[in-house]
């Protein structure tokens, strides 16, 4: 039994290892058979593309050498490419003509964030200055409160503005400097609106983010003023900014796209125009370059106002926020005693206010009316009002003096 168990082993091992190589030579084999018709099918493939790329060659060669010995034919290929590539390279140059002249005549400048020369933005159409709610401007000379001494100088230099035009003679640049909101947006805003000029007002603080480009973007922008027919007021606010001179400054010196921006505009501003006149605002002008300085004809300081223009603004302010019903025909109730002698007092404590700082003031006696749920302005009110307006602006006051903060 034993002698016959280990036979049967031996038979199935010597079986299994023949099945196993026999299923080997198969497989084998039938690999064998697939390679030889892949290669087949591979060489029948090439074959034909050699055929077809000679056939293909052979018809070009034909074609050259028929064209080749036409002359006529030969001129006819050549003027045509000529004319291609002609049409091709002159349609890319008007094309990019055509594109800096649309932009420079229609389209407004990315430094320029508000203006009232005709362009094709849709923001901007709301300021074109001959559509007929631009007549409320037309007394907005009303609405500035100045010293007389500046106020006629805002007259005269708006005739010699006027004056300029019309007999082409070249504009005076100006300067005006002095705390922040004492008008000098309004100022420059005020003079273009009855020089009859149109006006573009950017900030200096938009120069500095571009970098590199900064200086292509300023000579967009003049190049956009000089194309103005009726003659362009660039206002500039916060001229400081990118014209501030590079002595004593933390870093030792200027940076070379500062004084690229610098040199540029110097530039554009160095002669006389007939185009264009510019108009700088700053909070201190000592800061500015020399040269900059240089370009300027006319400078004008804007101070706080007096207690008397403070008095004249806040009766205006009042009347416009106060007494005049809101868009939605809200009317807010005055009690008796803020009369005009409450105006003259508030004038009196708010010695050190500029005319923004009041036009928040009055603006606050507004929102105290609406955000207590009433419509009426009692005295309480007002004096609460102005007690914490008061106080804000001493700790401002104390925190510029411990040089936290940037008040002014």
């Amino acid at each position: 039994m034993q002698e016959s168990a280990r036979l049967d082993r031996e038979t199935a091992v010597a079986r299994a290892q023949a099945e196993s190589k026999g299923r080997t030579e198969q497989e084998r084999e039938n690999i064998e058979v697939r390679l030889r018709e892949m290669r087949a099918r591979m060489s029948e493939e090439r074959k034909t593309r050699i055929e077809a790329i000679t056939q293909i060659f052979s018809g070009l060669g034909a074609g050259s050498k028929a064209l080749l010995e036409d002359r006529s034919k030969m001129t006819t290929l050549v003027g045509g490419l000529t004319a291609l590539a002609v049409g091709v390279y002159g349609a890319r140059a008007a094309t990019r003509v055509a594109g800096n002249l649309v932009e420079r005549k229609l389209m407004r400048p990315p430094l320029v964030r508000e203006t009232s020369r005709f362009t094709w933005n849709r923001d901007n159409l709301s300021s074109l200055s001959w559509w007929p709610w631009r007549k409320k401007n037309a007394e907005l000379l009303d609405n500035i409160v100045l010293e007389d001494e500046l106020s006629e100088r805002l007259t005269w230099t708006t005739n010699s503005l006027v004056n300029a035009k019309m007999n082409g003679t070249p504009f005076r640049h100006l300067l005006l400097h002095g705390p922040p909101g004492t008008g000098k947006t309004l100022f420059a805003r005020t003079l273009s609106k009855q020089s009859g000029l149109d006006y573009a007002i950017m900030s200096g603080g938009d120069v500095g983010p571009l970098g590199r480009d900064a200086v292509l973007e300023l000579n967009k922008l003049f190049l956009w003023a000089n194309s103005s027919r009726r003659g362009l007021i660039l206002f500039i606010d916060e001229a400081d900014a990118f014209l501030r001179s590079g002595r004593g400054s933390e870093t030792g010196g200027m940076s070379e796209e500062a004084r690229n921006v610098l040199s540029a505009f110097l530039h554009h501003t160095g002669t006389e125009s007939d185009k264009f006149v510019v108009v700088l605002a700053t909070n201190i002008r000592e800061i500015l370059d020399r040269a900059v300085l240089d370009r300027i004809d006319e400078s004008f300081e804007f101070p706080l106002p007096s207690q008397g223009e403070r008095r004249r603004m806040l009766e205006m302010f009042m009347e416009e926020h106060i007494h005049k019903p809101t868009r939605r025909g809200k009317v807010i109730e005055v009690d008796e005693a803020l009369d005009a002698s409450f105006l003259d007092d508030v004038a009196t404590r708010t010695d050190g206010f500029s005319g923004r700082q009041l036009a928040k003031l009055v603006l606050a006696y507004q929102a105290a009316v609406f955000g207590s749920g009433t419509t009426r302005l009692t005295s309480g009110l007002a004096e609460t009002v102005l007690r914490y307006k008061l106080t804000h602006r001493e700790e401002e006051a104390m925190r510029a003096a411990s040089g936290t903060s940037d008040y002014a």
